[in-house]
């Protein structure tokens, strides 16, 4: 078996979790799916090195959410005692990780990702995670001072925070804030991980500044900078104050490449982090999408250009110019030809945004097992093409286009509640990635 570095340990979690968004179900058996990919991972690649899932997982999904929609949120701490860091440095580590994106989970496209026509104040919401009560983020008129965060991002953060782990997992009936404000240690011993992928890696960022600038960690109030983050493919949370605060609580460091603490990893290929910035001088913004796999032609450069303009509308309504904390860019192995078919685009997205950073960071095959466990729980599906689109920024508003795909002849899979097609015909795709299923996106990260 292979050795992994820190940074691949870290990364096998929060992919792990992240795998949580290639499916729909129930929630107790898109629960019962995480577990055991979570515990699998733990098992067969972690424990050597000491890892232990100590607080869930636990996956959230909405009480007035459909069958064949995906849950909403999943996150779970791990510990490892006496870690050792690229400087040399030894310490007894707990990491925070977060899911993203939950594809085609209502709440996540029309709420937390897509949230973004309006904003709150940063500072006035999380004080609240330590003074209480925390409310949940209501949709109202922008007001007061900044830093403002995204509504959406808020929402999904209220929903971490206050959820609690779930009978029977390790830390149940406490919440991620209680637990970890009850780590009874030195600060000088031990550090704190926030990280998270796609979706968590807008909320990792979020909530280890939450944490840092209110002293949630109380045992971490003289040491604040054993407070540390992780996030990738991350969309951007909120505004230029916010990633100010961020950037001067939490600078850059480590070795260097994708090992590098307090920066968003992210795959200039990848359509996610290019969200939610209008403004063309940043390295990641929403008008980047439009040529992203290479100049398009026809039909679907019009439907990406409007989706784009869609999305552009939507966060300039929020009255602030998001702007994305730093980041730490690579490239992954772009498509052979510019896709010619909205579906193929589909494909390349998931693609972009999963196995590229699988690759990256090598553990690609760690996750193509990972998957296949979480896959084996019979009472959960994969999602397929429109599924994985409605988890992703801007090509969610694809339904429509797709319905009129005159290519498309595919019919609904059993289960899927009859709104969504799935089989979809090999000449509607200009090519699907290899080792990948006609109708699920996600099984590229079999392709290993």
């Amino acid at each position: 078996m292979s050795d992994f570095n820190l940074f691949q340990q870290i990364c096998i979690q929060i992919f792990t979790a992240n795998l949580a968004g290639a499916f729909f179900g129930t929630e107790k058996f898109l629960q019962r799916a995480i577990d055991a990919a979570a515990n699998h991972a733990v098992d067969k690649y972690l424990a050597k090195y000491g890892w232990k899932i100590t607080w869930g997982p636990r996956v959230w999904k909405s009480p007035d959410s459909h069958f064949y929609e995906g849950l909403d949120n999943c996150w779970m701490i791990t510990m490892a005692p006496g870690v050792v860091y690229p400087d040399g440095a030894k310490y007894d580590t707990y990491v925070v990780a977060i899911a993203g994106t939950a594809v085609f989970s209502a709440k996540d496209w029309v709420q937390e990702d897509f949230g973004v026509d309006h904003v709150i104040p940063f500072d006035a919401f999380t004080k609240t995670f330590k003074e209480g009560p925390i409310i949940e983020p209501q949709k109202t008129p922008k007001t007061g001072e900044g830093p403002f965060c995204a509504w959406g991002t808020a929402w999904g953060a209220y929903q971490i925070v206050t959820n609690t782990s779930p009978e029977g997992n390790p830390g149940a009936g406490t919440t991620i804030l209680q637990y970890l404000a009850g780590l009874n240690k030195d600060g000088g011993d031990f550090r704190v991980i926030f990280t998270g992928h796609s979706l968590g890696g807008a909320l990792s960022p979020f909530l280890s500044l939450a944490a840092k600038a209110n002293s949630l960690i109380p045992a971490l109030a003289t040491t604040p900078d054993n407070i540390l983050t992780f996030p990738a493919a991350g969309a951007t949370p909120g505004d230029g104050l916010l990633g100010d605060a961020y950037g001067k609580l939490f600078p850059v460091s480590g070795p260097g490449g994708y090992q590098q603490w307090n920066t968003n990893l992210f795959n200039t290929l990848d359509i996610v982090p290019q969200a939610w910035s209008t403004d063309d001088t940043q390295d990641r913004f929403l008008d980047k999408i439009v040529g992203i796999y290479g100049t398009l032609e026809g039909k679907i450069h019009h439907q990406i250009e409007g989706m784009v303009g869609k999305a552009k509308s939507r966060a300039e309504a929020s009255g602030i110019i998001y702007q994305p904390i730093e980041g730490n860019p690579f490239t992954g192995t772009p498509p052979d030809h510019p896709p010619k078919r909205f579906l193929k685009f589909i494909f390349e997205a998931v693609k972009q945004h999963t196995k590229a950073y699988h690759d990256e960071v090598g553990v690609g095959k760690v996750l193509a097992q990972i998957y296949l466990v979480a896959a084996s729980i019979k009472e959960v599906e994969k999602k397929n093409a429109r599924q994985a689109a409605m988890g992703m920024p801007v090509i969610r508003f694809a339904a429509d286009l797709m319905e009129g795909d005159e290519d498309d002849s595919s019919e609904v899979p059993e289960g899927n509640g009859g709104d969504f097609k799935a089989g979809i015909p090999d000449d509607n795709l200009d090519g699907i990635p290899e080792g990948a299923n006609t109708a699920y996106p996600y099984d590229c990260i079999l392709d290993a």
